[in-house]
């Protein structure tokens, strides 16, 4: 009892500790972030003292290899974009750094667990796939978001025309007025064009962010009535129901396509539950899976065929509109 009372005093003091000095370091923090805006001779400073720092807040030498591995500047690249599209405030390399270390936890995990090196390489690629997943999950609601609140964002903008106010007056109206994924993009494409952009390269740019095919069509709207004229609002206001019809349309196709999709997750999610209820029933017969050369291929070839069923159905259920 001695000693319980010894370990918790000292995970309390610890732990106090920390938080003060996490609040100490916030608010040097805040208060060198106020210092760039008040004093040049620091800005020129830490312009010196950047690349030496880079990484020094990130997630350390890994982060720091894979920025200096040229091979991988395409693949950087790309993810990059991904992760403006989710916007996630992340650099290719911490985003690849945190991959690469689920890939050794899970493997060295599974290692320990199971004794078998087939199985652990499985799970390391699983490890590695994860972020990736998860960001295109992140992505992909994002997207569903700024659709739904696109067709809002349209009328805002007509109405803001027919009420006189030009076209950037009615984008500042939309990021000040909206919120979410449209008043995050549009106050970003704003920056653009303030900071010398022009604004057909700023409305390409939204476009290739976001990758929205509603999006992509009010866009070629604005690009054509700038260069041959017209009345924006009254074209605006024709996209603006063409949307609202096809999310309707989307609506139903979802409904009639619930009971597929309900289908595959459970033709998905069966064998993993199966598994995990014989394991914890009969630890000896299901640990033969893992460790027998046999075992591992028949799981391997019981996954393969997991995915097979996965994708077909994926695709049978996905209709585009």
């Amino acid at each position: 009892m001695f000693y319980l009372v010894i370990l918790s005093t000292f995970i309390t003091v610890f732990l106090l500790t920390y938080v003060i000095i996490r609040f100490i370091k916030s608010k040097q923090k805040a208060v060198s972030r106020i210092k760039q805006y008040i004093n040049t001779d620091q800005i020129h400073e830490d312009k010196r003292k950047a690349p030496n720092r880079e990484y020094k807040v990130g997630l350390g030498i890994i982060s720091r290899g894979i920025g200096h591995a040229r091979f991988l500047d395409n693949y950087k690249k790309e993810t990059q974009r991904k992760l403006i599209r989710a916007h996630l405030l992340l650099k290719a390399e911490e985003f690849m750094t945190i991959s690469l270390i689920l890939m050794v936890v899970f493997g060295f995990l599974t290692f320990l667990a199971s004794n078998s090196i087939l199985l652990s390489i499985f799970v390391s690629i699983l490890g590695w796939l994860f972020p990736s997943i998860f960001l295109k999950a992140r992505i992909k609601k994002r997207l569903k978001t700024l659709n739904e609140q696109l067709s809002d964002a349209i009328v805002l903008m007509s109405n803001s025309l027919k009420a006189g106010y030009s076209f950037f007056q009615s984008v500042d109206i939309i990021s000040k007025e909206m919120t979410g994924p449209i008043a995050e993009e549009f106050a970003f494409m704003q920056k653009e064009v303030n900071l010398g952009l022009t604004t057909e390269k700023a409305l390409e740019n939204l476009v290739a962010r976001i990758k929205s095919d509603d999006l992509e069509l009010v866009v070629t709207a604005v690009l054509i009535q700038r260069q041959v004229g017209g009345n924006l609002s009254e074209v605006l206001d024709n996209i603006s129901t063409t949307i609202r019809e096809r999310v309707k349309i989307k609506g139903e196709v979802k409904t009639v396509t619930a009971q597929g999709r309900a289908s595959g997750f459970i033709i998905s999610i069966l064998p993993l539950v199966l598994g995990l209820i014989l394991f914890v029933i009969n630890r000896e017969y299901m640990i033969l899976l893992f460790t027998n050369p046999l075992g591992i291929a028949i799981l391997g070839f019981s996954v393969l065929m997991e995915l097979i069923g996965i994708y077909f159905i994926s695709r049978i259920v996905k209709i585009e509109i």
